[in-house]
C-alpha cells in the first residue's frame, strides 16, 4: 500500500476520533488539506490563528473530545501557540499542528523561517517536532491520546512542509479500536484515603463542596449530586465549574472566587472540612487563597492529575483518582456508615442569605436607567435562557458580572468562561456552537474590548451559519476597557467622563455585523433588552446585540496580585 503523508496524517487523525479541524490555510501544499477532507473531517476555514485555535478549544471543551488546529510556519506558529494558553488553562485537549521548513532548507533566512518549538514549551502537554516521514501516525497518535489523558490539555506536533507530499511504501497507520476522548481512563483514588475521606465527611459539623471543570470533565455529575444530598453538603463551584451542579438546587451556594459572590467566599471561609473536587484551588478560585483559609479547615482535595494536591492547599486527604469512579466509593462506603441528621438551621440560613443576596442585587438587575446597566443586560440573558443553552463569556468586567449575576438553568457543560484571553470567547463560542446538540442555543457573552480583537470571525460565523446551532452574540458596549478603567485608585480621576488611558471612541457593532451579512441589532434603552434579545434567539440566524450600557458600573472583584 502506498499513500502520501498527507493520507497518513489524514487517517491516523480519523482514527483517533478527530472530527474537526479549524485552521487558516498556508504551508502546506493543498493536496494535505483534500486528504484530511476526503477522511470525513470537518474543515472549518478561519480568518486567523487565533479564531482557529479557540474554536478548537470551544469545540472540545464542550464536547469533551480532541480536535485540531493548524496554522503554518513562523509568525503564524507563534501567534497559535500563544492562544493554546486557553486550552492549558481550561484542561482543553486541542492538538495544535504546524509546519515547519524542511530540514535540508533551515537556517538561510527563508521568508518567516524560524525554531517554532519554543512557542508551545509552556502551554502543550507534549511537544514534538516531527523529523522522519515514516513516524508522522506515531507522533500523531501520541499527541491524540496525550491530550486526553490523565488531566486534559493542548499537545502540539511540527510537520515539514515537504512531509504530506511525499509518497511512503506500506506505511505504518495507528487505527484505534476505541477512539480517544475525555476521560480516557478511570482510576480510582487508593481505598484507605477513600475511607478516610467518607468518614470525615460524615463527621464534619461545617461541611462544603468546591467543584471545578474536573466534574465536567469526568462527567461526575449525578455523583456529586448524591453525595451531596445524602450528607446535605452545600455545594459551591469555581467559574469553570459552573454547571457541574444544579444551580436552582437548595443546597447550591453560588461561585466562588475573586470575581465570584463575596458571601459565598465568605461561606467557604467558615467551613471545617472542604472537599475540593476537580479544582487547582488556585488564588482566583478561592480568593487570594482565603476561601478557605489555609489550615482554618480540612482539606479533602481529589483530582486526576497529582501535581494539584498540596500545591496552594495542604490536604489533610489527598485523593488521586478520576472523580466519577472515586465519588462512586465514597458514597459506597457511606452507604454502611450510620449517618447523623443534617443540620437544617445551617442550611436554611446559608439558603436565606443568599435569597438576600439575590434580593439585594434588584435596584441594578430591573434598572431602566441609560445607558443601560450591564447588571440589568445580564438579568435579561438570565430570564430568557433555556436550561440546555450554552453561554460562553468573555473575561474581564464581563466574567464578573456573569459569575455574580447570572442565573443558570441547566446542568452539564453549560457555562464556558475563557480563561483570561480578551476577547477570546467569541472564538470559543463559535466551536461551541459546532459541537452544540440539537436543541441547544449558544450565548456569547462579550464586552466591546473583546470583541473588537477578533471582528474578522465575524465573516466565518457568517459562512458556517447554516451548520451551526443558534448563535447570538451580546455586546457590553461601553466603549472603554471598564475593568482597567474601575482599579484607578484616584476617584477623581475614575469619575471622569473619559479617560484616554481606557476610554474609546463609540463602535456600532451592529452595523459592523450587517456589513459581514448578519443580523445586528443596537439597544439603547433597558425597554428595549428583552425583545432585541428574544428575537435574536428565536431567529435562529446568527446575530449580534449591541448594547450600550454604561461605563461607570464596576462589579465586585478582588484580583489577586501578590506583592
Amino acid at each position: 500500500m502506498k499513500l502520501t503523508g498527507g493520507q497518513v496524517i489524514a487517517k491516523t487523525l480519523a482514527s483517533q476520533g478527530i472530527r474537526y479541524f479549524f485552521y487558516v490555510t498556508g504551508g502546506m501544499p493543498f493536496s494535505f488539506y483534500d486528504a484530511i477532507e476526503a477522511e470525513g473531517i470537518k474543515m472549518v476555514l478561519c480568518r486567523n490563528e487565533k479564531g482557529a485555535c479557540t474554536a478548537a478549544e470551544g469545540y472540545s471543551r464542550l464536547t469533551n473530545t480532541p480536535s485540531v488546529c493548524y496554522s503554518q510556519h513562523g509568525a503564524a506558529a507563534a501567534i497559535l501557540g500563544s492562544m493554546l494558553y486557553e486550552a492549558a488553562y481550561n484542561h482543553t485537549p486541542v492538538v495544535a499542528l504546524t509546519g515547519s521548513f524542511p530540514l535540508s532548507v533551515k537556517d538561510r533566512w527563508l521568508y518567516q523561517d524560524c525554531y517554532e518549538m519554543p512557542y508551545f514549551e509552556s502551554t502543550c502537554k507534549y511537544n514534538v517536532d516531527i523529523a522522519d516521514v515514516s513516524r508522522l501516525s506515531e507522533y500523531l497518535r501520541n499527541a491524540v491520546q496525550t491530550a486526553v489523558a490523565g488531566c486534559p490539555g493542548p499537545t502540539h506536533a511540527s510537520i515539514k512542509s515537504n512531509m504530506p507530499g511525499q509518497r511512503l511504501d506500506s506505511p505504518k497507520v495507528y487505527r484505534e479500536r476505541h477512539p480517544f476522548s475525555v476521560p480516557s481512563s478511570r482510576p480510582t483514588a487508593e481505598r484507605r484515603r477513600v475511607v478516610e475521606a467518607a468518614r470525615l465527611l460524615a463527621r464534619a459539623e461545617r461541611p462544603v463542596m468546591l467543584c471545578g471543570s474536573g466534574v465536567h470533565l469526568s462527567q461526575a455529575y449525578p455523583e456529586v449530586r448524591e453525595l451531596a444530598a445524602l450528607l446535605s453538603i452545600p455545594v459551591a463551584t469555581n467559574l469553570k465549574g459552573r454547571g457541574a451542579f444544579p444551580e436552582d438546587d437548595p443546597l447550591f451556594f453560588g461561585v466562588t472566587g475573586s470575581y465570584g459572590i463575596q458571601l459565598t467566599n465568605d461561606i467557604m471561609r467558615k467551613a471545617d472540612v472542604v472537599f475540593f473536587l476537580g479544582t487547582r484551588a488556585d488564588p482566583h478560585t478561592t480568593d487570594g487563597l482565603t476561601a478557605p483559609q489555609p489550615g482554618a479547615s480540612k482539606i479533602i482535595h481529589l483530582d486526576i492529575d497529582p501535581t494539584v494536591i498540596n500545591r496552594n492547599y495542604q490536604a489533610d486527604i489527598p485523593l488521586v483518582g478520576d472523580l466519577r469512579a472515586t465519588l462512586v466509593e465514597i458514597i459506597a462506603v457511606l452507604h454502611t456508615m450510620a449517618l447523623k441528621r443534617p443540620d437544617t438551621e445551617r442550611l436554611r440560613n446559608i439558603s436565606t442569605m443568599l435569597e438576600g443576596y439575590y434580593s439585594s442585587l434588584k435596584d441594578q438587575t430591573e434598572s431602566n436607567s441609560t445607558p443601560i446597566r450591564p447588571q440589568r443586560l445580564v438579568q435579561s440573558v438570565s430570564d430568557l435562557l433555556r436550561a440546555r443553552d450554552i453561554v460562553v463569556s468573555d473575561t474581564g468586567h464581563m466574567l464578573c458580572w456573569t459569575a455574580q449575576m447570572l442565573r443558570l438553568k441547566g446542568t452539564g457543560r453549560v457555562y464556558i468562561p475563557c480563561g483570561g484571553t480578551l476577547g477570546s470567547s467569541f472564538g470559543e463560542a463559535i466551536g461551541a456552537a459546532f459541537g452544540a446538540g440539537k436543541g441547544q442555543r449558544v450565548v456569547n457573552l462579550i464586552g466591546d474590548g473583546g470583541f473588537a480583537y477578533n471582528l474578522g470571525e465575524l465573516e466565518t460565523l457568517k459562512r458556517y451559519s447554516h451548520e451551526i446551532a443558534p448563535f447570538v452574540v451580546v455586546v457590553n458596549n461601553n466603549s472603554s476597557f471598564a475593568q482597567s478603567r474601575s482599579n484607578y485608585k484616584d476617584q477623581v480621576e475614575r469619575n471622569r467622563g473619559w479617560i484616554k488611558t481606557t476610554d474609546f471612541t463609540d463602535v456600532d457593532f451592529a452595523k459592523v455585523a450587517e456589513g459581514f451579512g448578519l443580523r445586528g441589532i443596537t439597544v439603547e434603552r433597558a425597554s428595549e433588552l428583552d425583545e432585541a434579545l428574544r428575537g435574536s434567539l428565536r431567529s435562529g440566524a446568527p446575530a449580534v446585540v449591541d448594547v450600550k450600557t454604561s461605563k461607570r458600573e464596576y462589579p465586585v472583584s478582588r484580583p489577586y496580585f501578590p506583592r
